[in-house]
């Protein structure tokens, strides 16, 4: 399957700066400004999430942090340590039921449309198998994204 390339800041200025309703002055906020602020706020997100406060992510959802212990006296080598068993963090993300909606709709509309995925996570080889078997796809349907792993250069 096509190794699918991460939203980095650059890329997030980028397509922030090349917005149809960016109003702002574009000789005086240019990309690099963008850049910067969205580092500056992934930082403070950072922070916040080291602090153990909850970060909500306006139209996306929500990352929750939480401490956990493990519990009882585990049988399992990789479990127990020679140290004991250490507390540990593990974060919870939540998307909300709107944006969860519209992805399932977008994703039906890619089957209907000979698209099996979303447009940048394709479906694996094994779950297009599980779609043919259950009628979802038709038997002879070839998932046409695995040959797009060097598309999405960062430039």
């Amino acid at each position: 399957m096509a190794r699918i390339k991460a939203l980095s800041a650059h890329k997030m200025a980028k397509r922030i700066y090349n917005r149809e309703d960016n109003v702002y002055d574009k000789k005086k906020v240019t990309k690099r400004l963008i850049t910067d602020i969205l580092l500056m706020y992934m930082d403070e997100c950072r922070k916040a999430l080291i602090e153990g406060e909850r970060i909500e992510l306006t139209k996306v959802g929500s990352i929750i942090p939480e401490v956990k212990v493990h519990i009882g006296s585990f049988n399992l080598s990789m479990c127990n340590k020679e140290s004991g068993n250490p507390p540990y963090t593990k974060l919870r993300m939540y998307c909300n039921k709107l944006l969860k909606d519209d992805m399932n709709k977008v994703l039906a509309e890619n089957i209907e449309n000979g698209i099996y995925g979303l447009a940048k996570t394709p479906f694996s080889r094994q779950q297009m198998d599980i779609l043919k078997k259950e009628g979802y796809i038709p038997e002879n349907a070839e998932n046409g994204c695995e040959e797009s792993e060097g598309e999405d250069e960062e430039e």
